[in-house]
This record gives C-alpha cells, structure tokens and sequence, in this order.
C-alpha cells in the first residue's frame, strides 16, 4: 500500500482532480466502490444450459421483479457461487444489479476528471478480497463489516463468496452525542447484531452444508472488542478481531491500523484495489 487519500464527494470531478494532482492518479489503475443504496445482489439459481460467458445476459431479465429499476438499462455482473459447497445439483450465482442513473453519472465524472475507472467494484467483493487474505484453508470464514447505520456480512470460501447479506445495525455510535444515548443505542445494536448473526449464520450452514464455518471476524472500528465479546457467547463459531498486520505491508501508511475510525473509513477501498482483474 502506498497512500491513502479522503476527500469530500459533493463535487466528484472536484474531488477526482485534486487526487490526479496530488496523486498522479490517472498513473493507477482506479476502481469505484458503489454505495449501498446504488446496487442489489440477488442470489439465483444459474441458468441451465448456458455458458458461463452468457449468465449476466441470461439472469437480466430474472431480475426484472426483484430490483426496482429498469433492467434493460442497468449494469448486471454475476459472481459464480464455489461449487461443491452445498447439496444442491443446480450451482447457484450471485447477481449484482445496478441503475444505468446510478453508475452512469459516476463513469462521466471519472472521465471528466481524466481519471476514468478500469473497474467498478461493490462493498461486497471489496470485503472478500480482504477476507481471502487471511481465509482458512479448506474452510468457510465470515467477515462483517459496520458503518453508519448498517453493516455488511460475507461468507466466503475459496477466496470466494458463498453469501452475502446487507443489515440495519446501529453499531458505530457518534462520540459528539450524549454518552447515556450512545450507550443505549450501542446496547440496542448489540442485541439486534446478536440476533440478525445467528439467524443469519445458521441459514448460511444450512445452505452450504458441504462446508465448514470456521470463524467470524470484525473488521476495525470503535468498540470491536465490546462487539465481539458480545458476539462470542451467542454464536457457534469463534468471533475475533480482523487482523491485517502480516496481510499487507503498511509500511507506507505508518499509524493507519492504529487508528480504527480511519481504518473503518478505507477499509472498502484498500479491498477493491486487491481486486486481480
């Protein structure tokens, strides 16, 4: 890793031009990392009889009553589903979905900024190549990661993703507020994480019954270790802190994994650039 940069985005080519500046951004490869509300993930049987090469094309129009944008417009991509994971004949597939009013806007701003994105990447993928890092061999590893208002939960295996699930979880409180609401609302988010993980988990062990769970981690945020001595009673598999430290040089960023508020806030952004491709 050699640097890492925040910016504000109410301004995107504003925002892209001083990182070209800053940055010689246009020299790197650059990917964007969509925000929750701008994309769906929607997991499906794959279709029987058709190439792999041909599944984005094939699902579009299976996704026409389950998002709530037109289709013939959006950005679709699939994510094959490792097989052999579960019982089940028919392999199955992750489909992402996004409005052409969503993606659009942010291809013109990047090219407007002449900096246009080699890859458009979503929380999701971001965070299994994170979890690959430091996965178990031969077992499944889930990682959940928390924001503002929701978290993230992605099972992988392989280096790949068997499930992924998007939550409303108050987890990440405001230190600027009263100390009494933060903790009554941090008390509410733990119960209400306790609860979402098990019925969570346990469906994923149903579904992926050909594989082993071995553990969920946290990734770095304020208040992990409440987070996960809470988890650790409630939960079949151990729950600990995602460490990095021996995953990626930071040499580059001295301080940054000591800060678990900075951390939280690149965490997505150092997962997309891990992305091979």
């Amino acid at each position: 890793m050699r640097w890492t940069a925040s910016a504000p985005w109410g301004q995107p080519v504003a925002a892209l031009q001083r990182l070209r500046r800053q940055h010689g951004l246009h020299r790197h490869r650059c990917v964007a990392v969509l925000q929750r509300h701008q994309y769906q993930c929607v997991t499906m049987d794959a279709p029987a009889d058709v190439a792999r090469s041909d599944w984005a094309a094939a699902v579009r129009w299976q996704l026409k009553d389950t998002v709530d944008f037109p289709v013939d417009s959006a950005a679709v991509d699939v994510l094959a589903v490792p097989q052999g994971t579960s019982y089940r004949a028919q392999p199955q597939l992750i489909a992402v979905a996004a409005a052409a009013s969503q993606v659009g806007p942010l291809v013109e701003c990047a090219a407007d900024a002449g900096a246009p994105w080699q890859a458009i990447d979503i929380t999701e993928t971001a965070l299994r190549n994170l979890s690959a890092l430091v996965e178990p061999d031969g077992r499944a590893q889930a990682l959940l990661h928390c924001q503002h208002g929701h978290a993230t939960l992605v099972v992988t295996h392989g280096g790949e993703l068997l499930a992924t699930r998007q939550m409303d979880l108050n987890l990440l409180v405001d230190t600027d507020t009263d100390a009494d609401a933060d903790t009554d609302q941090r008390s509410a988010g733990l119960e209400q994480a306790g609860l979402e993980l098990q019925r969570t988990l346990d469906g994923v062990e149903r579904a992926f019954g050909q594989v082993t769970l071995a553990r969920l981690l946290i990734t770095p945020m304020p208040g992990m270790q409440a987070l996960c001595d809470h988890l650790g009673p409630l939960l079949y598999v151990p729950v600990a802190p995602l460490d990095l430290h021996d995953a990626l040089d930071w040499s580059a960023v001295p301080g940054l994994l000591d800060d678990p508020v900075l951390l939280n806030q690149h965490l997505c952004a150092i997962g997309a650039a891990l992305r091979e491709n």
